[in-house]
Formats: C-alpha cells, structure tokens, sequence
C-alpha cells in the first residue's frame, strides 16, 4: 500500500481561502493606521501649542482666557507657521472654565502658503481634505486644564473622520473602521 504524500486539492483550497480572508481584513485596517501615522503628528503639533498656551494662562489666572485675544502666548493664525495639514488652529472661549479648539484642514481648493515644500498642503486621503476637529478644554478653580475630542461634533458631515482621530486629550477613544 502506498502512503500519501503532500496536501490534496481541496486542502489547498481551504488555506488559499482563509488567506484572502484574513487579507481582506487586514489591508484597509493596514491603510487607516499607515494614514493616521502619517497625519498624527501633524494634528497634534499643530494643537499642541494652543494647549501649552491655555495651560499656562489657566496655571497663573486659575481660568480659561474669556476672549481670544487674552490670550497673549498664542494667536489665532497660524497657518504661516506650516503646520502639515492643517490650514488654521483657532481658539474659542465658552465661558472662564471651558473653550473649544478647532484645527481646520486644508481643502483641496484651498491655497497653500509658500512652505509647500516644506509638507504644508492637503493630506492624499480624500476624508481629511477641509474637515474640522474640535478639541474641547475644560480648566478647574485651581488652573487645571483637561482636553478631551469632541467625538459628537467630529463625527458629522464634513467633519473629521473618526477613525483618523488622533489620540489626544484625557477621553479614551472609541475608533471604528
């Protein structure tokens, strides 16, 4: 009696299949995380230096600035400075212990300034061409400040897609494909 050696068709078959399976899955979670860690970093430093302005104002006034223009360690603008993706960062105050930053970015219409080559201009991923993130900071009677994403406002339409959302802020996120 002879003894069978290697795999049979269907064998074969069945492995193939569970391969393209797991491909299937595993590609467009691959191009959303290889598109968020490409656009993280310039979220986030585009933000970051209106927190570090709203932290220290709040750590020496125990508040929030209640109009923009207190807020004299950083002003609105910042486009000049070619922030990656993101066309304008503005600060909003709600009231003494609460405001609200929005990072803007660039729509594929819009005009890019001169530092274009410097990586300023519209992200490649069509979902983040001229969407908004809303960055809600909220300060105790102490000067403590704590930022958390706005996820309800983020998720309408024309707003910032919320599998792209940069972890930042206290609120742990919930990110679905």
């Amino acid at each position: 009696m002879k003894l069978q050696k290697g795999f049979t068709l269907i064998e074969l078959m069945i492995v193939i299949a569970i391969i393209g399976i797991l491909a299937s899955v595993a590609i467009p979670q691959y191009q959303t995380y290889t598109i968020r860690a490409a656009t993280t970093p310039e979220i986030v430093g585009a933000v970051r230096p209106v927190q570090l302005a709203l932290s220290e104002y709040a750590a020496i006034g125990q508040a929030l600035p209640e109009a923009e223009t207190d807020l004299v360690q950083w002003a609105t603008g910042e486009a000049a400075n070619c922030l990656g993706i993101v066309q304008n960062v503005i600060y909003t105050p709600a009231d003494e212990f609460s405001g609200v930053i929005t990072a803007i970015t660039y729509s594929a219409a819009s005009t890019v300034p001169s530092c274009v080559k410097a990586g300023a201009g519209p992200s490649d991923e069509p979902t983040l061409q001229g969407v908004t993130m809303y960055l809600n900071a909220f300060s105790n009677e102490n000067g403590a400040v704590r930022y958390e994403l706005d996820t309800a406002t983020s998720t309408g339409a024309g707003e910032f897609p919320a599998r792209f959302l940069p972890k930042i802020g206290d609120k742990p996120q919930v990110v679905t494909p």
